[in-house]
């Protein structure tokens, strides 16, 4: 089975398959779509090269970005929206937010979806908590910032596992990293996309279908 739900599921549903109804981890869709999601970053010259290798595709991803990581470099925002693809969340640290203090978690999120607004225009629709690692105050802080918790079906749920299937779904949300390694997976994702006819949008799109 090619589905590896984040650590935080399980430590908020215990035995359960699945995740509270407001976080999207999959799609339930007719058409032929899926979403590759970028974590980390962006930084180094790995996602313009993951850029260039969407546009030849005629593909879209969704960076989930980082607010330290922009404060220092906004103009990379900049490419990922020149390139039609979606900017998403990750925080401003980097850190694990379950067990945070609520006063916390919600200047992770502001302080990045700000950066964000600055940059391109419009704040982020999705947040993703680091390591998939989120609590009930993390929900309720995306929501009250009008931000929707997405993690993902197809990925790892830490910073060195992958887990690659040996096909994708239609409503598929593929997690990678901004890493030589993600640059590795882009690839075959986008090639396993291409021979099962499935087209990469953004999540915005995937939701929409």
């Amino acid at each position: 089975m090619h589905l590896l739900l984040p650590l935080a599921i399980w430590s908020l549903l215990g035995a359960s398959h699945a995740a509270p109804s407001d976080v999207l981890t999959h799609v339930a869709t007719t058409r032929h779509v899926i979403a590759i999601t970028v974590n980390d970053g962006p930084e180094g010259n790995v996602v313009p090269a993951m850029l260039q290798m969407l546009r030849s595709q005629g593909a879209r991803a969704t960076f989930f970005v980082n607010g330290q990581a922009i404060a220092h470099d906004p103009q990379m925002l900049l490419e990922i929206q020149d390139a039609r693809c979606e900017v998403g969340n990750h925080g401003y640290h980097h850190v694990a937010m379950q067990g945070l203090p609520e006063r916390r978690v919600a200047r992770e999120v502001s302080a990045t979806a700000r950066l964000v607004a600055q940059a391109i225009g419009s704040v982020p629709r999705f947040l993703r908590p680091p390591y998939g690692l989120f609590d009930r105050t993390v929900r309720q802080v995306a929501r009250s910032q009008g931000e929707r918790l997405v993690l993902w079906n197809v990925g790892g749920t830490d910073e060195t596992v992958h887990v690659w299937p040996r096909t994708l779904h239609p409503g598929d949300i593929i997690a990678l990293r901004d890493d030589p390694e993600g640059l590795r997976r882009l690839r075959q994702a986008l090639a396993m996309a291409r021979r099962l006819k499935l087209q990469p949008v953004t999540l915005s799109q995937l939701v929409q279908s």
